[in-house]
């Protein structure tokens, strides 16, 4: 036999004895790149969340500081935020609880806390029970004249 055909058939049993090779690389692979991927639209989401709770604590202090407002006005402030994302399981809370009584330039703490859980795309598959995503805003209410 010559080189060439000896090499030829060398070359073709290789190849042939790989056959399926790729199906089971892939199938290795696979669930592990689809995990990462909905992990990363996981982090994702948690950071959009967290940066609009930041932001709703922060319409809800605006509110708090103003003169007349009261708790009532914050609660639905923050509420209208948290509608963007439609998140409705949330806790707000206000430092002082009372607005009324509060002296002008006394520090208003506005926070607001959500279960991972409540707000997660990719419910049951990342378990995240008992942990929340909190945002505070601290503002000094405003003088009157």
């Amino acid at each position: 036999m010559r080189s060439s055909t000896m090499k030829k058939l060398l070359v073709r049993r290789f190849f042939l004895g790989r056959r399926g090779t790729s199906a089971v690389e892939f199938a290795m692979i696979a669930p592990l790149m689809i995990l990462f991927t909905f992990g990363l639209i996981e982090v994702g989401r948690l950071m959009l969340v967290k940066q609009t709770l930041t932001h709703a604590t922060r319409e809800g202090a605006r509110v708090a500081v103003r003169p007349n407002a009261d708790i009532a006005d914050v609660t639905q402030r923050i509420r209208d935020e948290l509608m963007i994302l439609d998140i409705d399981e949330s806790v707000i809370e206000t430092e002082p609880a009372s607005l009324e009584s509060t002296e002008p330039g006394a520090t208003v703490t506005v926070r607001v806390r959500v279960g991972i859980n409540s707000v997660s795309w990719v419910p049951g598959y990342f378990n995240f029970a008992g942990n929340e995503i909190v945002a505070e805003t601290c503002m000094r209410r405003e003088y009157t004249q």
